[in-house]
């Protein structure tokens, strides 16, 4: 049986919401709930397969999707940005990539054209130079890279009081993204596209393998390496408390 462990519990579920009345039927072991919904992000299951000894099936579906709804899980990813930067250092530089997930199912998938045009989700996510998950939002698969950077920077409004890089590949070297983000404090720090300009001296910034690293880290979870839902809001919610796992494991606090 999977487990959390239960001082990275503790951590979680001080944003989870709790049961105010006595009143009606008894509310479900949270516990249970939030390893019943990492066991189905670890290992890709349908929630129909989900092992009964973190209780019945339609319960922790329906409370994951109670707590999705709710935006518990986007809490929870920040709970765990503070926790990682009160341990690790306040950011330093950003580092933004993006991966494409099979979605044969999602409603918000688009025709990747990378895979044969099969449906499929992407995730763009943002990590600093201590490999924290700053921000991760998702979009359909045929969505261009460089459209995916702007909607990043309301999540990074916090860390923006001074000055900072962000390191990125050769979808975002286009100078309305560089001008764009000079208005929000960032240098844009992009590898050249030569299939742009063929004249470009060709530049690969440094620590991209950061970036890379945490996307590798995030394929070991089949529940994200491979979209089974149907909506935008389950996958994003999925997505934010694996990163939300990941950042707390960062730390390595928790062994």
């Amino acid at each position: 049986m999977f487990r959390i462990p239960e001082k990275l519990l503790n951590e979680i579920k001080k944003v989870i919401p709790q049961k105010k009345y006595t009143t009606g039927r008894p509310q479900a072991n949270i516990d249970q709930i939030l390893n019943g919904i990492f066991y189905v992000i670890r290992n890709g299951n349908r929630w129909s397969d989900l092992p009964i000894c973190y209780g019945p099936k339609s319960t922790v579906h329906g409370r994951f999707m109670q707590l999705a709804r709710a935006g518990i899980f986007e809490k929870i990813l920040n709970i765990s940005i503070e926790f990682a930067i009160e341990h690790l250092g306040y950011p330093e530089c950003f580092f933004i990539d993006t991966s494409s997930s099979k979605a044969p199912f999602a409603k918000f998938g688009g025709k990747n054209p990378t895979d044969r045009g099969k449906n499929g989700v992407k995730k763009s996510v943002v990590a600093d130079n201590n490999k924290i998950i700053l921000s991760i939002i998702i979009d359909a698969a045929n969505t261009h890279d460089s459209r995916l950077l702007q909607p990043h920077i309301k999540n990074l409004k916090p860390y923006l009081t001074t000055p900072k890089v962000m390191v990125a590949d050769s979808a975002w070297d286009i100078n309305c993204l560089r001008n764009s983000l000079t208005k929000d404090n960032i240098a844009l720090l992009a590898a050249t596209n030569v299939r742009r300009n063929k004249n470009k001296k060709k530049f690969t910034p440094w620590g991209r393998w950061k970036i890379e690293q945490i996307f590798g880290i995030q394929q070991w979870n089949r529940g994200i390496k491979f979209c089974w839902t149907k909506t935008a809001e389950a996958f994003l919610a999925l997505c934010q408390f694996a990163s939300a796992v990941q950042n707390f494991n960062t730390t390595r606090v928790f062994g």
